[in-house]
């Protein structure tokens, strides 16, 4: 009789070790197939809202490094001046070309007096103090002051690379002086060394500030007064000779997983790192997906658990019922059958009931695999703090005018409420394959004590 014959008739007339083998069978591919399927469906939600939300690397001029900075005491006080290498257009382009940025915004630094406007007044330090700085960008769309939402462009339309001489007003100095769009302000750089022009700037936009205004403001830390310009328009204020992007530039990434490998990448360009430095942005994505980056985690482990579990519970039961077998197998033995057959008849007996477990396995986790996501993934989001941006106690974030500093609003950011789960033919797939090593390592590990007795010793233990 043949290894598959036998095999068969067993399994045939042993009905109740059978149904009890196939539970075990359908109860271990069932939460194994309901893991993977949650931690695709978390995978995929979290691609999603990656790609929704994004991340950004800074590079920036060192501040931290002397050498590049010069200090020279001025008529309102010290001027500093920095005197290393440049960030260029040049620069930027290299960091376009790696693959995962898609965007970027360049931010200028400037200070300025109203000529034929005023600013919202604030705590005066006297005479020459109601000026207000301004950032010069690339794409205002991309500044952190609206990606943050702290400003909300409520007319008009944003700055764009090509602009030249724009401006984004907020919508208390279009109150004050009876701005609108199409009108145009006129600004002086407040430096006391160079004789700067008036420069003419015309309204494209309208923002609304969006955070509560603190009683306690200068003019220039009032964000009220930021003045949003192109960097065409930042370079004639400044009367420079080529465009300069003071505070930095912030690179956008598709996916913010990618972040860390897209910044060792950009460390590796050819770039004068003595003078500029690398940081990474990675706030928001982590604000928004903490529930989803601990839930993966959890399934992880519970995959893990079940299969060790599994794998023990097989190796119990499965050694139990060897050795009630005993007799069969020293007559198999002595009877000239080797003991690779015998256990690949035992192994061929699992896995005919398991091929029959694994298939039903694709409906039963059909039908558990969305409430225990459900469960999971509200228990992992209860317990998830929220997210905060550290502030500097320097009190730098007031003067701060590229928003960096500005915590994540998250309140209207694509949220993950739950996890759609679907279970694939895929994933059935990898439940075959991995069950069938399971059942092999199970049965192998279970035959070694009966295995390794001798056929005379077997029968004579037999009563």
């Amino acid at each position: 009789m043949s290894t598959w014959k036998r095999a068969f008739l067993y399994v045939i007339r042993k009905k109740v070790k059978t149904v009890l083998l196939f539970c075990v069978l359908l109860a271990m591919s069932t939460f194994i197939l309901t893991g993977l399927s949650i931690y695709k469906a978390t995978d995929d939600s979290a691609l999603s809202l990656r790609r929704s939300v994004g991340g950004s690397i800074r590079l920036e001029l060192d501040e931290s490094n002397g050498a590049n900075w010069q200090y020279q005491q001025a008529a309102g006080g010290m001027m500093v001046e920095y005197v290393g290498t440049p960030i260029t257009d040049k620069d930027i382009q290299k960091i376009m070309s790696i693959d995962g940025v898609k965007a970027y915004n360049g931010i200028g630094d400037g200070s300025v007096y109203a000529k034929d406007f005023d600013f919202i007044s604030g705590f005066s330090f006297g005479e020459g103090s109601d000026y207000s700085r301004l950032p010069s960008v690339t794409n205002s769309e991309y500044f952190n002051f609206f990606t943050r939402k702290a400003f909300q462009l409520i007319e008009g339309r944003h700055i764009k690379e090509d602009d030249d001489h724009a401006v984004l007003i907020s919508s208390a100095v279009a109150e004050k002086n009876n701005l609108k769009l199409g009108d145009t302000i006129t600004v002086q750089c407040c430096y006391d060394s160079g004789d700067y022009p008036d420069v003419k700037l015309t309204v494209v936009g309208i923002y609304e500030y969006k955070e509560d205004t603190d009683s306690f403001q200068t003019t220039s830390t009032d964000k009220r007064n930021r003045l949003i310009i192109d960097h065409k328009a930042m370079q004639e204020i400044m009367q420079r000779d080529e465009i300069q992007y003071d505070n930095g530039i912030d690179f956008y990434v598709d996916d913010p997983r990618e972040i860390d490998r897209i910044a060792k990448e950009i460390k590796n360009l050819d770039l004068d790192w003595n003078c500029f430095s690398l940081t990474v942005d990675n706030s928001a994505y982590e604000a928004v997906a903490a529930s989803l980056t601990s839930m993966q985690s959890l399934i992880v482990w519970l995959i893990v658990g079940c299969i060790v579990v599994s794998v023990c519970i097989l190796i119990l039961i499965l050694s139990m019922w060897i050795k009630q077998r005993r007799y069969e197998t020293g007559i198999l033995l002595s009877i000239g059958i080797t003991k690779s057959k015998i256990v690949f008849q035992y192994i061929v007996e699992v896995l005919l009931i398991a091929v029959v477990a694994f298939g039903l396995s694709y409906f039963t986790s059909s039908l558990i695999s969305q409430g225990v996501s459900d469960l999971i993934f509200n228990q992992v989001a209860e317990s998830q703090p929220i997210p905060e941006i550290e502030l500097p106690d320097d009190g730098s974030e007031y003067l701060d005018i590229t928003g960096q500093y500005i915590p994540y609003d998250t309140s209207n950011m694509e949220m993950v409420e739950s996890v759609e789960v679907k279970v694939i033919p895929n994933h059935l797939l990898y439940i075959y394959v991995f069950g069938v090593f399971l059942v092999v390592l199970s049965v192998s590990a279970a035959s070694i004590t009966v295995i390794q007795m001798k056929p005379k010793k077997i029968l004579s233990q037999m009563d």
